[in-house]
């Protein structure tokens, strides 16, 4: 097996690392192109949250109908830099999304971490524009160690009352039915008191990426930039990942869309949707 790369030791100590440059040219402008075009053929999962400022928009896997993006999925380097994060030399696919905040998106992305899959699991956020600090994922530093299910606030309040960020949360990354105490915890209000949390930022240019483990706590602020700010996003699992128990508002909304998962909670993922990477070479 090959040594591991420079950034692993900061990924499995903080949860989360800025790999400089791991995306070429040719890589940002065919993921701009899937955007553009996903933006006219957007999929059952097309979310445009409008602050009244500017607005945040995203899609999830889109690459099924985009070629541009599932050329990304399929050949770009994220498969192998996932490979070196979970340790293995098979990786599945779990999911591509995109992120869009238009300049003058005032609205906070909620502190959260990602849960609906349980075992190994991480995340390759690839920055498709020039984002300052002030716009960019921020991450708590080793939050991913703190072993628990946690959800931000809102989830345990009634739906009515939610923004439209916490909706977009909640209608991903839990089960609206649930409300377990033993089960979840809840998110610390960071943003009331940042100076008692580790917090950790990347100022970020095009082929820069975030690589950070899913329990990592992260958050983003709104973009109060001049541009747009895009962000190409792979999940990465290991066959050893499950469907959590709480990913039922999940496991509905992919059957809604057509997309045929056939996932189940506490089953492995398996299938089309969800393919297969295998690095034989020693990664």
């Amino acid at each position: 097996m090959s040594s591991q790369p420079d950034f692993i030791n900061d990924y499995i100590r903080d949860g989360a690392v800025c790999i400089r440059q791991a995306f070429s040219k040719n890589w940002i402008t065919l993921a701009r192109e899937g955007i553009e075009k996903n933006l006219t053929q957007p999929s059952p999962f097309f979310r445009k949250l409008d602050d009244g400022d500017g607005a945040f928009l995203s899609d999830c896997w889109s690459r099924r109908q985009i070629p541009e993006l599932e050329q990304f999925c399929l050949e770009s380097p994220a498969a192998r830099i996932a490979s070196h994060a979970l340790s293995s030399n098979r990786v599945r696919l779990a999911q591509d999304t995109w992120f869009v905040k238009e300049p003058g998106t005032s609205q906070r992305t909620p502190w959260h971490h990602d849960t609906v899959i349980q075992g190994p699991f991480c995340s390759i956020w690839v920055a498709l524009d020039s984002i300052p600090q002030s716009a960019t994922l921020e991450f708590i530093r080793g939050s991913h160690a703190w072993g628990k299910i946690l959800m931000p606030k809102s989830f345990f309040e009634d739906p009515a009352l939610r923004s439209a960020a916490d909706s977009y949360y909640a209608d991903f990354h839990g089960d609206g039915t649930r409300r377990d105490a033993d089960l979840f915890g809840q998110i610390p209000d960071i943003e009331a008191d940042r100076d008692a949390y580790d917090i950790v930022s990347w100022a970020m240019e095009p082929g820069d990426c975030l690589l950070f483990d899913a329990r990592t706590v992260h958050g983003a602020p709104g973009n109060q930039t001049d541009h747009p700010v895009r962000r190409f996003v792979t999940r990465w699992v290991t066959d050893e990942a499950y469907v959590a128990h709480h990913a039922q508002d999940l496991i509905e909304a992919l059957d809604k869309s057509g997309l045929n998962a056939d996932l189940r909670l506490g089953g492995p993922i398996r299938g089309d949707l969800f393919p297969e990477f295998s690095f034989e070479d020693g990664r």
